[in-house]
């Protein structure tokens, strides 16, 4: 009774600590609407991926070009990092499939203490059994040959995210580039607004001259102040864009954005005009080419194998099946008693579900559904593609184009100005002409760098919309588009 008595305290005083211990951990919601909510210490988790990214080296001195930066992003940046594991991941998923060809072996143990009764001779006799065991199991054939097809269901997903880290890799490229001629265009931004200040100066001292000879007015010199003022605004606004292009380059190639960069600017020059393509092949060579449709169309793949996997649950499966154990006896009477013993076994089972609540006919048409929706999901990513690559030829056609005017423009606007800071001196022209002419002048230089940037940003974009899209940059793919490059220079 004691025991019994001693056996329940124990229980009890257990349960009643493990209530206590669990009531202490409380995860409470925000008190109301309207105050935040204060997080306990325990849910601030210590930030070490941060603290890794901080710890790499960066060493940015020189100005980097853009095979450097587009390198020092494919080491960095977490994206390509993020598919290449999903790809080993799915890598591990077609071992694991191809393991249903190999047989399952299990080792067991056991022991256990019986008592053996035998009356009315009261004979009694305790004894522990015990010893180790062996079991194996071995599917021989599925006749619905469900595991073909989920070795082909995993191979495929691999094929899908494989491609897919290929996609990512030019995802990777097509930022930097961006990124990187976005910076260079922004740095020539802040010269050209330099120079847009430089020129809203001459004409405000050419009409503080005028005024102070006595042949200009007070108003021509605050209609200057007024369009020098505005070309200062407009350079505090470029040196703005600066440091943002700036940031959006680190942030493509994977490093803190308060780490300083500097690009050097691309030697190669603009090309003339685009080749002359067969948009109907160009179109189909892009789709034979780009990863992501590749993708999709493994992906395809995989879902109609996995309607043969359900599918094969419909039909018998042979298995093998032997065991093989030895039992050990320890007598706790002393009483003869056989010391041990071995057992084997071995059969074969056929095995077919006949009858299964439609779970499996059920299952077979869901897989059959989602086949369809990846034919679905595929027929709309080739039209979209298709139509990608039509846009972006055309859109690269049309940044050369605008280049090749913004140089023109460039050029007439600065004679312009020119001729008309000489008549306003000479008296032969008043201030509002010649504050037209430099408000020209300033919209010229602005164009000739979004131009400028434009064609380099349209051949990266093509180059990604075609699938060429390479570590070496979108140049490499210029020859495919254009004709050879000439000075761009005005």
């Amino acid at each position: 009774m004691k025991r019994q008595f001693s056996a329940c305290f124990v229980v009890m005083v257990g349960a009643g600590l493990t209530a206590f211990l669990v009531g202490c951990v409380s995860a409470p919601a925000p008190s109301n609407t309207t105050t935040p909510w204060v997080s306990p210490s325990r849910a601030q988790n210590q930030d070490t991926i941060w603290k890794d990214i901080r710890a790499q080296k960066t060493d940015f001195t020189n100005d980097q070009s853009l095979a450097e930066a587009l390198d020092i992003a494919l080491q960095n940046n977490p994206a390509s990092r993020k598919t290449w594991s999903d790809a080993r991941a799915a890598s591990a998923q077609v071992d694991q499939a191809k393991g249903y060809f190999l047989p399952t072996v299990v080792g067991t143990a056991g022991a256990s203490r019986q008592r053996l009764t035998a009356n009315p001779d009261g004979f009694d006799l305790d004894y522990v059994k015990y010893g180790p065991g062996l079991q194996l199991n071995y599917l021989v054939i599925n006749f619905g040959g469900g595991r073909s097809a989920a070795v082909e269901q995993a191979l495929q997903t691999v094929y899908a995210t494989n491609y897919l880290f290929n996609r990512s890799i030019q995802d990777i490229l097509l930022a930097v580039e961006t990124a990187y001629y976005g910076l260079v265009s922004a740095k020539a931004g802040i010269e050209a607004a330099e120079a847009n200040v430089k020129d809203a100066q001459t004409a405000l001292e050419t009409a503080r001259a005028r005024k102070a000879a006595g042949v200009g007015t007070d108003l021509e010199v605050l209609q200057a102040q007024a369009s020098y003022d505005q070309s200062r605004y407009g350079l505090v606004n470029a040196k703005g864009q600066f440091k943002i292009a700036r940031g959006a380059l680190a942030q493509a190639m994977g490093i803190p954005a308060d780490i300083t960069v500097q690009v050097v600017a691309p030697t190669n020059d603009v090309p003339t005009a685009v080749t002359s393509q067969d948009m109907r092949q160009l179109i189909d060579d892009a789709l034979d080419r780009r990863p992501d449709i590749a993708a999709l169309r493994a992906t395809l793949a995989a879902k109609k194998a996995a309607i043969r996997v359900t599918g094969s649950a419909l039909w018998p499966s042979l298995y093998v099946n032997g065991n093989v154990s030895r039992d050990y006896y320890d007598t706790m009477t002393g009483k003869d008693l056989q010391v041990n013993d071995w057992f084997y076994g071995a059969g074969a089972t056929l095995q077919w579900t006949l009858f299964d609540g439609f779970q499996t006919l059920s299952a077979k048409r869901a897989a059959a559904a989602q086949a369809d929706s990846a034919q679905a999901q595929l027929q709309q990513a080739e039209l979209a593609a298709s139509a990608n690559v039509w846009n972006q030829y055309y859109s690269y056609e049309t940044a050369l184009e605008r280049h090749t005017v913004s140089i023109a423009y460039l050029t007439s606007a600065s004679a312009s100005y020119d001729l008309a800071l000489d008549s306003y001196k000479n008296g032969l022209s008043n201030i509002i002409d010649l504050l037209n002419a430099e408000s020209k002048l300033a919209q010229a230089r602005t164009q000739y760098v979004s131009a400028r940037q434009d064609t380099f940003t349209a051949l990266a974009n093509l180059a990604y919309a075609t699938g060429r899209l390479e570590k070496g940059g979108a140049a490499q793919t210029e020859g495919i588009f254009s004709t050879p490059a000439r000075k761009d220079q005005p």
